[in-house]
């Protein structure tokens, strides 16, 4: 299956609005993509072509809360504030949140709580370029979570 959508620039935030995207792609396998950037005028769009599959919603949804389910209480809170975190993040940059990191990361980064940017890399999907792009950040909540009053 095929879905076109196309975003428009937000002058006021300087970004694009991807809730749009993000809420599509949930419960899809998004097979490929293509993104272009085009301007009608003076307003400028973002247009992202997708080849998917639609994925079983309820199957979605159990992978999702199975995630936050292997969590203790304490890392639930950690989860939760790392999930706010990424989609602060993610308007900022302009991306979707799974670029920032997905709930899987999140979740794994919750239970393991690195305290430095080696540890942090032994996360899955927590390489090189995402460590030294959100590592101060995600240490810094993680620290801060942790710190008492």
């Amino acid at each position: 299956m095929f879905k076109i959508i196309t975003i428009p620039f937000d002058r006021k935030s300087k970004g694009f609005e991807d809730q749009i995207l993000s809420d599509f792609i949930l419960s899809k396998k998004i097979k490929s993509f293509r993104a272009e950037f085009f301007q009608d005028g003076t307003d400028t769009y973002w247009t992202v072509l997708l080849d998917y599959d639609p994925l079983i919603e309820t199957a979605s949804r159990s992978v999702k809360a199975e995630e936050r389910e292997n969590l203790d209480d304490i890392q639930k809170a950690l989860f939760d504030r790392l999930k706010e975190w990424r989609k602060e993040r993610a308007e900022k940059e302009g991306v979707p949140v799974y670029i920032v990191g997905t709930n899987k990361e999140l979740a794994d980064i919750a239970k393991a709580a690195p305290k430095t940017h080696e540890e942090l890399k032994i996360i899955r999907g927590f390489g090189k370029s995402k460590v030294s792009k959100f590592g101060d950040e995600v240490i810094g909540i993680i620290k801060g979570f942790y710190s008492t009053p």
